[in-house]
C-alpha cells in the first residue's frame, strides 16, 4: 500500500557509489536551465528547449509543490565529488488507489553514457519499492530514445504497451507514438536480490 505520509515526512536523500540524490532548491536554478535549455537533453521530452532561467525557477517551484503536496518526487542528482547538479529523476503521476507511479529523469549531455541514471534510478526505484510502498511503476519513451530503451531494460523493465500518435511532440510539431514500459515490485526485489 503506498505510504506517502511516512516516505514524504522529510525529503529523502538517498546516496548511490557516484552520486547524492537530494531536494532540487532555487540555488539549482542556473544549472537547470544549462541543462534544460539544451536542446539534445530535451529532445525527447516532448517539450521545447526552455528559453529562460525563468522557466527553470518555475519548474523547480513545480518540484517543490509536488513533493509538499504529495504529488510526486523528484530528486536533483548531484555529482558526490563536488556537489554539482547533472540532472534530476523523480516518481509523478502517482496512480495512489492502484499503488503505481510514472518515473520521469533527464541529464546534462556530458554525463550520457557513463551508467548514471542507470545508477541513480536503481537508488529511486529500490526507496519507491520498499518505503513509498510501490506496487510497480511505468515509464512512458519516445520509441527512437534508444538511451532511455536501455536504462529501462538493464532495470529490468519491459515493454507492455505501444501507442500510435497518442501525443502531440511540440519538438516535432507533430502526433509521435509512445512505447511504455513497467517494472513490477516482485521482479525488482528478485533481482535486487540476486
Amino acid at each position: 500500500m503506498l505510504d506517502l505520509t511516512t516516505a514524504f515526512a522529510t525529503f529523502p536523500v538517498l546516496e548511490t557509489e557516484r552520486f547524492l540524490l537530494r531536494a532540487v532548491t532555487l540555488d539549482d536554478v542556473a544549472t537547470m536551465f544549462r541543462i534544460m535549455s539544451d536542446p539534445q537533453v530535451t529532445r525527447y521530452f516532448g517539450m521545447l528547449p526552455m528559453a529562460t532561467p525563468a522557466e527553470a525557477q518555475e519548474r523547480v517551484q513545480m518540484i517543490q509543490t509536488a513533493f509538499q503536496e504529495q504529488t510526486g518526487v523528484r530528486w536533483a542528482i548531484a555529482d558526490r565529488a563536488n556537489g554539482q547538479l547533472i540532472g534530476t529523476c523523480g516518481f509523478w503521476r502517482l496512480i495512489k488507489p492502484h499503488d503505481r507511479a510514472e518515473i520521469g529523469y533527464e541529464l546534462a549531455q556530458a554525463w550520457w553514457g557513463q551508467g548514471v541514471m542507470t545508477e541513480a534510478l536503481a537508488a529511486m526505484l529500490q526507496f519507491g519499492f520498499t518505503r513509498m510502498g510501490l506496487h510497480s511503476v511505468e515509464a512512458q519513451i519516445h520509441p527512437d530514445n534508444s538511451g532511455s530503451r536501455r536504462v529501462l531494460e538493464k532495470l529490468g523493465f519491459v515493454q507492455e504497451g505501444y501507442f500510435r500518435e497518442n501525443y502531440f511532440d511540440k519538438v516535432e510539431a507533430r502526433f509521435t507514438d509512445t512505447a511504455v514500459y513497467s517494472l513490477l515490485k516482485q521482479r525488482w526485489m528478485s533481482r535486487a536480490a540476486s
